[in-house]
């Protein structure tokens, strides 16, 4: 294979990951293959053989500086592009099989990095869109598990319920926030 040869592999394996992460998707390198492969990059004329492609493409796609690597929950290596699927999102997405996992995760880094409660109502929406039994059941479920002793929840007078993580945020300023945020809320 030439280096013009890899250059074109490389190339059409990043559109793929592309056309992926438009359609909000994170590939493996099998599922890369087969798109190369449905788009004929494989043919009895190619100079690139399949299992060629499949022994090069994991190091190309890693390599690729417009494409990001995520070690899925499942330990799958999966790729995405940054420019049309941050970062954030590809994690959301590969936590989506365990709503669990998600919230709490979600709820660690907003009560770490902003630091802020999260209304329960939040994985309603998107990009989370669970069902709001999901998310009584995945709060009862964190309070009864070691994994999610941080979880914590307030409820403001309005009756809307907050979630924080106790390990980056203590309780009374969890409430103090999240009334603050329902004032915000209801005010004209």
């Amino acid at each position: 294979m030439t280096p013009e040869d890899t250059a074109r592999l490389c190339e059409a394996a990043a559109q793929a990951v592309r056309e992926a992460s438009a359609e909000l998707r994170l590939v493996d390198c099998a599922e890369v293959l087969e798109a190369l492969a449905a788009e004929g990059h494989f043919a009895e004329e190619d100079t690139i053989g399949l299992e060629e492609a499949r022994a090069l493409l994991p190091g190309l796609l890693a390599a690729h500086p417009a494409l990001a690597v995520l070690e899925s929950r499942t330990g799958r290596t999966l790729h995405h592009a940054p420019e049309q699927l941050s970062r954030t999102y590809a994690r959301i997405l590969d936590r989506k099989g365990s709503p669990l996992l998600l919230m709490a995760e979600e709820i660690r880094a907003n009560s770490r990095d902003y630091p802020r409660p999260v209304p329960a109502e939040l994985f309603e929406g998107p990009p989370f869109e669970l069902p709001p039994e999901d998310i009584a059941h995945a709060v009862a479920a964190m309070a009864e598990s070691p994994d999610y002793q941080d979880i914590s929840s307030v409820t403001t007078d309005t009756g809307a319920v907050y979630l924080f993580s106790s390990q980056h945020m203590e309780r009374g300023y969890a409430m103090f926030l999240a009334e603050q945020t329902e004032s915000l809320t209801l005010a004209p």
